[in-house]
């Protein structure tokens, strides 16, 4: 049964099923829990399957992460660990996936600090882009955190050898959700999960979503269908408006009429002015040639103010490197400006 989550847990009903030294580091880092993961920690932890649905940078990743890391630290003291994929993190862009894996590495690290030790608790990336020696390495030493794309789990669970890391598989973690519910990718991906739930039986799934209407649609996407009728699933609905300062601008009186030349000069005139006015800018375009086309322009028209060093582009066609490379630089906050197609759009 689809249901909607109406009991928040208490600071102490949280702590009380989380390992000590997660207990300790989450402490040391936050001042309390989230709404979000007052609703659904202790029920991932329960194995429940439950649906978040809250706006960006509200805390959903550490929601759905935080038992599944506890657990994993119970299983590590008492060396119990063994070399399996216990969790699979799934999104629908590799940028995501990167981003995720950095992210893990401050509450890992963080926990090993306060033990004392190692606990080798390891997390991966594993995509079109992950190289040869990358793939050989991660059969032989496989993670316990797996993070992907649809695509790249249906490849697995169709490889022999990887397939057997896959069998003490606990959790499944389906992030930006609604970017996959209405389109042949998420019924791919409903395919590759039935799947892997005949090859491991039941496991706990974990769905991440933006604010999205119908949510128990959504849910039903997550968990898929038993003998005919939706398993179970919480749906966790945490909304609040944020503040939005949004502007639609026309570089010219009259679109229509105006000379192309003319259009082009006063909209990059424009995007100038908004470039230099803020820290950061992300600017998106509908396709990777008008990514390039943007990149070029700006370093043509105003060469005193982007360079190499300060403006990259970000799309599919780009190799592995550049991308990373533009992705980490945004990110420590070192680019004026990125111009992406779609390749940044979600997280």
């Amino acid at each position: 049964m689809i249901t909607k989550q109406e009991k928040q847990y208490s600071d102490k009903e949280i702590y009380n099923i989380l390992h000590p030294w997660v207990r300790e580091w989450f402490r040391g880092n936050f001042k309390t829990f989230s709404q979000a993961q007052r609703q659904a920690i202790v029920d991932i932890h329960q194995g429940q399957n439950v649906l978040v649905s809250s706006p960006t940078g509200s805390g959903k990743t550490l929601t759905a992460f935080l038992s599944i890391i506890s657990e994993l630290t119970t299983l590590a003291e008492a060396d119990e660990l063994e070399d399996e994929v216990y969790c699979i993190y799934i999104s629908p862009l590799k940028a995501l996936d990167n981003d995720i894996e950095k992210n893990l590495d401050d509450p890992l690290s963080g926990i090993e600090e306060i033990a004392g030790k190692k606990l080798g608790i390891r997390k991966m990336v594993r995509t079109g882009d992950t190289s040869q020696y990358q793939r050989s390495k991660m059969l032989k030493i496989p993670p316990h955190i797996l993070i992907t794309t649809p695509e790249t789990l249906s490849i697995l669970l169709v490889a022999p050898k990887f397939r057997e890391k896959l069998k003490s598989v606990r959790y499944v973690i389906v992030d930006e959700i609604h970017s996959l519910a209405d389109n042949k990718r998420g019924t791919h991906l409903s395919l590759s999960l039935e799947r892997l739930a005949r090859m491991v039986g039941d496991f706990t799934r974990i769905g991440l979503s933006a604010t999205v209407h119908p949510l128990e649609r959504v849910a039903e996407f997550l968990v898929g269908l038993h003998y005919g009728q939706p398993r179970n699933c919480l749906i966790v609905e945490v909304n609040y408006l944020k503040q939005l300062d949004m502007e639609l601008i026309c570089p010219v009186e009259d679109i229509i009429t105006t000379d192309t030349d003319e259009v082009n000069r006063a909209m990059y005139q424009s995007l100038h002015g908004l470039i230099q006015e803020h820290q950061t800018t992300l600017i998106f375009t509908n396709t990777r040639s008008g990514t390039e086309s943007v990149v070029f322009n700006l370093k043509k028209r105003y060469p005193d103010f982007y360079n190499h060093d300060n403006i990259m582009a970000h799309h599919s066609s780009l190799s592995r490197e550049l991308r990373l490379e533009a992705e980490n630089q945004l990110k420590d906050g070192k680019l004026k400006v990125v111009v992406s197609s779609t390749s940044l759009e979600l997280g």
